[in-house]
């Protein structure tokens, strides 16, 4: 390898598309959908990247009141920390709260009406979610229900006070941090009741005790959008290496430039190289860029560095079998696409009916779960095997790369 002819053939590329600004544009375009996906609909700082609901649910829950009452102010200031983006409150007529309104997608609303009833104050909650998606709102009601308990222990503990009754005879709530409080609040209520009205104090008579308990799943619910800032830094590294590298090669091809440079003192090894170190390095540094919009700590990661560089070197290893095998540069942009829907074909079949071992050897089977892992900052043992098989994959496809371009990538 010869420092200044490889120099001059990356030079090369740059100019190339510099000159075609056609991958410039989606290259931004990509950086551009990142700070989208990263400005709006933010989570919580201490999370440390994206953990929000991007597609589907809601994003955003609007209180909706006639005026703003002491009630009112007491539900703003026990909105919690991860909830305060979310919730919105606002002052709706009151001709308006009581009939049907139209919501934008990702949005729902719970209506506060209160009014006086038979000389008795009375509150009427209406809770307003996406058509067919009543468990889209459960964060938020959870929420309000148990502030609004909150509200009324504090209110009648004051009325109590002015009463001058033993304020210690009211029960007090045990809030869990789950959203069965209200359950366990209900049957620990009656138990207490049950002991006051018993007619005999100290008679053994006792209720059950009822502990209810909630226990997930091993596997953590999908993130929508990491998985969206894992899609686009997969795209980055696939639109680089595996699209605009064969289109770009057979476009060479086509024009005679590729016999040319056969032809000049450059070696084949000079020339492929060339390409290795331009192609990748552009890849993993767009994938960087996208990666460190949504999630800055991750560029901090090793072993966001090593997924990076195992599928932009399986990327590149496929980009040149296409670019190889392809004759023309429509051909080589149809081989690209004919790979992807294949490959994607062949995964889905392969989860839908439970068929074991191929998937395994695909890159597009590990690549995304390691990426995924470093973006979300949760890296298990079983990743670093799906690293370790992606660098395998990947030196698969750059072997038979190099086979296939020293046998007729010149043709």
């Amino acid at each position: 390898m010869r420092f200044p002819i490889l120099k001059a053939l990356v030079q090369k590329e740059v100019r190339r598309h510099l000159a075609n600004r056609g991958g410039i544009a989606l290259a931004l375009l990509l950086v551009v959908a990142a700070l989208l996906l990263s400005i709006f609909n933010p989570t919580t700082a201490e999370a440390g990247a994206g953990g929000g609901d991007l597609i589907g649910g809601v994003h955003h829950c609007y209180i909706e009141y006639a005026s703003k009452t002491e009630t009112i102010l007491d539900l703003m200031r026990r909105v919690p920390p991860d909830l305060r983006a979310q919730v919105v409150f606002r002052v709706v007529p009151p001709g308006e709260l009581s009939s049907p309104m139209s919501y934008a997608p990702g949005t729902g609303a719970i209506r506060i009406v209160e009014q006086l009833a038979d000389n008795s104050p009375r509150w009427n909650i209406e809770v307003w979610h996406p058509p067919g998606e009543p468990g889209a709102m459960a964060p938020y009601e959870l929420w309000l229900f148990k502030a609004l308990r909150q509200s009324l222990q504090a209110r009648a503990t004051e009325e109590l006070k002015k009463t001058g009754a033993d304020v210690s005879s009211l029960p007090a709530t045990q809030f869990r941090d789950d959203d069965l409080w209200a359950v366990a609040e209900s049957f620990r209520t009656l138990n207490v009741e049950f002991q006051r009205l018993q007619s005999t104090p100290g008679t053994p008579l006792s209720l059950p005790t009822v502990e209810i308990r909630r226990n997930g799943l091993g596997a953590k619910p999908l993130d929508y959008r990491s998985a969206i800032a894992t899609a686009m830094i997969v795209f980055a590294l696939y639109f680089t290496c595996c699209y605009l590298l064969p289109t770009l090669n057979c476009e060479e091809r086509e024009r005679g430039v590729l016999l040319a440079q056969a032809l000049s003192p450059a070696s084949p090894a000079e020339i492929v190289g060339a390409k290795f170190l331009f192609y990748p390095v552009v890849g993993i540094g767009l994938a960087a860029v996208l990666a460190g919009i949504y999630s800055p700590n991750v560029l901090s990661s090793l072993f966001f560095w090593l997924a990076l560089l195992a599928m932009s070197s399986g990327f590149l290893g496929i980009g040149m079998t296409v670019s190889t095998l392809a004759k023309t540069q429509r051909s080589a942009f149809m081989g690209s696409m004919c790979y992807l829907f294949a490959v994607s074909l062949i995964l889905l079949v392969c989860s839908q009916n439970r068929i074991p071992i191929i998937p395994y050897l695909a890159l597009e089977f590990h690549g995304p779960k390691i990426l995924h892992a470093a973006v979300t900052q949760n890296i298990e043992p079983k990743h670093w095997y799906h690293l370790l098989a992606t660098f395998f994959l990947g030196a698969f496809w750059m072997v038979l790369a190099g086979w296939l371009f020293r046998r007729r990538g010149w043709q």
